[in-house]
Formats: C-alpha cells, sequence, structure tokens
C-alpha cells in the first residue's frame, strides 16, 4: 500500500465528482490524489513523512481552474496604482500623488482599472497633466482596451498628431487634430507603453502576437520572468492551480519553460498562439508548430502546454467597437468594428480546426457572437464533426436564435460573473445604453446553462481582480435589472463547477483534474470556510489556507 504524503483530514470536502459528491478526507501521494473517502479510509495511509492537514471542518475542492487570464500584464499590474472603482477627479488625483510619493525618481508613471466614467466626462490628456505633467503618466481602464496619457507621454511617443493604424485601433483626436490622450486598443497604447521599464513586454502577447523586438537582453528576460514568478504565487494564494492564458507568443513560453525547468512552476499554465488581424491568415498553421513543442504530452506538459489559438472577432461595449447585429441604440449607424469579416473568421478556425486545435473567440456584441458560432459551424461542414471543444470568451451580449447553437455545436461559453451589469455594485453605465432592449439577452449566464451549454467561469483578469471568491459571489448574486430579464444567479455548485471541472473539460483534461477524484492530479485547495454555509453575499471574503499543485504546497496562509 502506498503510504501519503499529504493527508487532509477532519473536512467538508466537495469533489466536483457526481459518484461521490462529498467525502471528510483526501490522501496524497506524489503528485496524485490516491484516496478520497471518510477519516477511516485515509487512517492507513499515514506514514512518518506523512504531513497530516487538519482541515477544520471547513470546505476542500479541487484547486480552481482559472479559464480566462492574462497572466504576464497581471503580474507586472500587481505593481502599479490600481483605481478600480474609484470616481471622481479630486479622488484619483490623490492616490496618484500619493503613489508618487511612495516611488520617488521613477520615469513613468502607471495606474490601471479606471472606467469610462469616472470624472463624470470624457478623459483628457489636459486631465491627467494636472496630476502629473513632468514624467509620463500612462492611465489604462479597468478593460484594458483603452489607455489615457498626458501630454509628455504622447511627446515622448510621437504621437501628439496622431499616426495612422490598423483597424479598431485609433490615437483619438481633437478638431485640430491633436490627440486627446485617448488610445483606443492595443495598437495605439503600446506606443506609449514602450515608454515603461518592461517597454511593454508584458503586452506584446495580446498587441501583436511577436517576440520582443530587438530581443529581451538576460537581465530583461529574467526581470520578466520574475514577474510570471510573482503572478503565479498571487495566483496560488487565491486557490488557483491552473490558469488559462489569454494572451500569447514564444517567448511567454520560452520564460515559462525556463521556470518549469527550475522547479518554480507552482501553476498549471496554458498558453495560446494569438491570430491576430495584421496576421496573415495563413500564419494560424504556426499554432500546430508551438503545439508541437510544447505538447500536452510531453515530459512536463500537464503543467505548461499550448493547445488552442486565440482569436479577437470584435472589441467591447464601451467604446462601441464589439461587433452588433443591428446599430448600437444611442449610435444607431455603427454596429461596431469587426476585426475579421466572416470569411476571414470561416478561414481561420477551419484552418485551426483541420490541425485538431481548439479555437478560443473573444465575442461581446451579438454580431460577434453570431460570426463567431458561423466560422464554428462552418469548420464542422468543412472538415467533418469532432469534439472540438471550441470556445466563446465573454459573450455579453447573444441573439436569442444563437442560445441553443451552443449546445448543438458543442461549444463552451468561457464567461467572466464579475462583469456582470447585474451585478450588485457594478455600474449599470454605459452598458445599459449600448445593450438597450436587448437587456434579458446580456449576461444571459443561467439561460445559456439551461439549453445544456457548458459553462465555465473566470475572472480575465487583470481586467477584473484574480479572485474567484468575487467571481463567485458575483455569479451567485446578480439580479434582474428589469421585469422583462430572466434571473441569471447561479447555484452554489454550479458556481463551483465552472470555476473548477468546467475549466479542466474546456481544456480537455476533466480526465486528470477538475475533480476530487483517486488517480487524478494532485490540485487541492482547503478554504477557510464552509462554502455550503457561508452566505452568497460573504463568498468574497472566503480566503485559501493551504493551496496545493501537482502535490506540491504552492501556498498557505
Amino acid at each position: 500500500m502506498t503510504a501519503a504524503d499529504i493527508l487532509i483530514t477532519n473536512a467538508r470536502v466537495l469533489t466536483m465528482d457526481p459518484a461521490r459528491p462529498r467525502a471528510e478526507a483526501v490522501a496524497i501521494a506524489g503528485n496524485r490524489i490516491i484516496r478520497v473517502g471518510s477519516a477511516d479510509d485515509v487512517a492507513g495511509l499515514k506514514a512518518r513523512h506523512t504531513r497530516v492537514i487538519d482541515a477544520a471542518q471547513k470546505t476542500v475542492m479541487p484547486g480552481i481552474i482559472e479559464g480566462h487570464v492574462h497572466l504576464f500584464g497581471g503580474a507586472v499590474e500587481l505593481e502599479t496604482l490600481m483605481l478600480n472603482g474609484m470616481t471622481g477627479f479630486e479622488a484619483v488625483a490623490e492616490a496618484v500623488a500619493r503613489f508618487r510619493r511612495q516611488r520617488p525618481g521613477e520615469p513613468v508613471l502607471l495606474a490601471t482599472g479606471i472606467a469610462h466614467e469616472a470624472f463624470g466626462e470624457p478623459i483628457t490628456r489636459q486631465m491627467l497633466d494636472r496630476m502629473v505633467s513632468d514624467i509620463p503618466f500612462i492611465m489604462g481602464c479597468f478593460d484594458h482596451h483603452t489607455m489615457w496619457a498626458n501630454t509628455k507621454a504622447l511627446e515622448m511617443a510621437g504621437i501628439m498628431k496622431g499616426r495612422e493604424l490598423p483597424v479598431g485601433n485609433e490615437i483619438v483626436l481633437d478638431h485640430n487634430g491633436i490627440a486627446t490622450g485617448e488610445l483606443r486598443e492595443p495598437a495605439a497604447y503600446m506606443l506609449v507603453q514602450a515608454l515603461t521599464p518592461t517597454g511593454g513586454r508584458e503586452w506584446l502577447g495580446m498587441t501583436t502576437g511577436e517576440n520582443p523586438d530587438p530581443p529581451a537582453t538576460p537581465a530583461q528576460r529574467e526581470l520578466d520572468i520574475g514577474f510570471f514568478k510573482k503572478g503565479i504565487a498571487h495566483a496560488a494564494s487565491l486557490g488557483i492551480t491552473s490558469m488559462h492564458n489569454m494572451d500569447g507568443n514564444w517567448y511567454q513560453l520560452e520564460l515559462l519553460q525556463t521556470l518549469l525547468d527550475r522547479g518554480e512552476m507552482l501553476a498549471r499554465v496554458e498558453i495560446p498562439f494569438h491570430q491576430k488581424n495584421t496576421f496573415e491568415i495563413a500564419r494560424v498553421e504556426e499554432a500546430a508548430d508551438m503545439r508541437a513543442k510544447y505538447a500536452r504530452t510531453r515530459p512536463g506538459g500537464e503543467m505548461l502546454h499550448c493547445d488552442r489559438v486565440k482569436v479577437f472577432v470584435d472589441g467591447v461595449l464601451e467604446t462601441y467597437t464589439a461587433l452588433m447585429l443591428e446599430g448600437y441604440p444611442d449610435q444607431p449607424e455603427n454596429m461596431g468594428a469587426p476585426l475579421f469579416t466572416a470569411e476571414e473568421m470561416n478561414e481561420i478556425v477551419r484552418r485551426a480546426d483541420r490541425h485538431g486545435l481548439q479555437v478560443a473567440t473573444h465575442a461581446i456584441g451579438d454580431g460577434g457572437v453570431r460570426r463567431t458560432l458561423d466560422a464554428y459551424d462552418n469548420a464542422i461542414r468543412a472538415n467533418g464533426r469532432r469534439d472540438s471543444r471550441h470556445r466563446i470568451e465573454h459573450i455579453e451580449m447573444i441573439d436569442p436564435a444563437d442560445i441553443p447553437r451552443l449546445k448543438e455545436l458543442g461549444v463552451v461559453a468561457s464567461l467572466q460573473p464579475i462583469a456582470g451589469v447585474g451585478v450588485p455594485g457594478s455600474p449599470h453605465e454605459p452598458i445599459l445604453s449600448r445593450v438597450g432592449d436587448k437587456l434579458p439577452w446580456s449576461y444571459a449566464w443561467q439561460t445559456l446553462r439551461e439549453t445544456g451549454a457548458v459553462i465555465a467561469f473566470s475572472s480575465d483578469w487583470p481586467v477584473a481582480p484574480l479572485s474567484p471568491f468575487l467571481g463567485m459571489q458575483a455569479a451567485m448574486t446578480a439580479v434582474p435589472l428589469r421585469p422583462d430579464c430572466p434571473p441569471q444567479a447561479q447555484s452554489l455548485m454550479d458556481t463551483l463547477h465552472g470555476f473548477t471541472a468546467a475549466g479542466a473539460y474546456m481544456e480537455f483534461m476533466e480526465d486528470r483534474k477538475g475533480t476530487l477524484k483517486e488517480g487524478y492530479l494532485a490540485d487541492v485547495v482547503v478554504l477557510d470556510a464552509d462554502m455550503e454555509k457561508t452566505a452568497k453575499t460573504e463568498v468574497a471574503n472566503v480566503r485559501p489556507v493551504t493551496t496545493i499543485c501537482d502535490g506540491r504546497v504552492s501556498f498557505e496562509a
């Protein structure tokens, strides 16, 4: 009989295994779970070297699978000024001044998390100049689709009079042709990000899909590896044992492989090939090369792999760039800014699907969702039906006719509850103005679930805080904003499934993680509360006591 390296006892175990939904104890040997059952079932597995963790009658559950993050960018932003939820010019200015006093001599000041409406009027470079005028000051929107820069930053980047950019990206100019300070989408804001200490390398997987040019120096690589290490440690402190990254390039894979080779990977990470709209469509074939080098089946592949293509079909509602089936209520002539035509999307998905790759598509508007579903349908018709599990990220709006298509096409809905407009504390504007009469089919989590679609939950960190418990509370407490809106709040068990087993399914790894089951990977989190006795309005306050990834303790409170 194999002795346990770790025994978790006196627990209220929620296994996510339908065959055995609850237990009292979990035994781990090496990187595998060897027993799930009662205290008596595991008692004989204790040896001299066994570490025993007393869960004190609190919840023990599978390690959280965070299905949508931007790990590199989020890690770097751990060291920036966070403005999430802050409103009013004076309050922000005071926070900026305090942050700057704590960092004397820094050549560039970075802040993030601000909302478009935070000042009650459009944000301009002149506003930022009133806060900081002598060095570059860059302030990012919480959605990471817009940034604002002060005059110094715009001048140093050489964009005071704008610049020609790819479709969907814009340096907003005033009536005199001078930059207002608003920079929409990556090709615009990366021009000022280049002024930062990292040179914006953390966002290349999102903005260009390319490696640093010129190549990063050894010192820069070590700096960036340090950021990854810090970001993964932050995730582990929140009970996260797996992450699906939503931007990618070869550089990120190389840095994470170095961490893995050093034995310092505290969480599993999956990196995609990012097919940009600036690429030739045929370049999507490169994703197969990336998978070949970083296959899940190779040694270490369960900790770091690439099996997926990421695509953006549209933008966001806030900036009228989400693709709509009809014009925006307050801009009837504007149907958004698609990044790919229907024909281009069809070909990209068809090529990726032919290689057996999964495709994850950012689609916010109902037009973007329709275009994505059409492309997935087209791939089935061209290549034949297979277990593709293609994904749609966000689905903030969906036309009723498209709701059953997710189940029909085997598409996974990868959703971020914390973004829901009906979540208590979330601002209603500008979203309500953008969706208008389509509100009943916006953020329609339960509506999608009831059709049989697989629902996986995540945060979109750093667009939102990484804490899965914030996301869980959001999922469970959303309320209808109008009488014609069906309830979308999730049950506790559906919510936990969305952050665990559904994430494993979405990654084709439901046969080895996302569930506490004998023979599965030892990814486990011990919480400081009994989730079944915690009020849904208090779930955000739950914290991990111990996180275990691949049989190793990755975090202890």
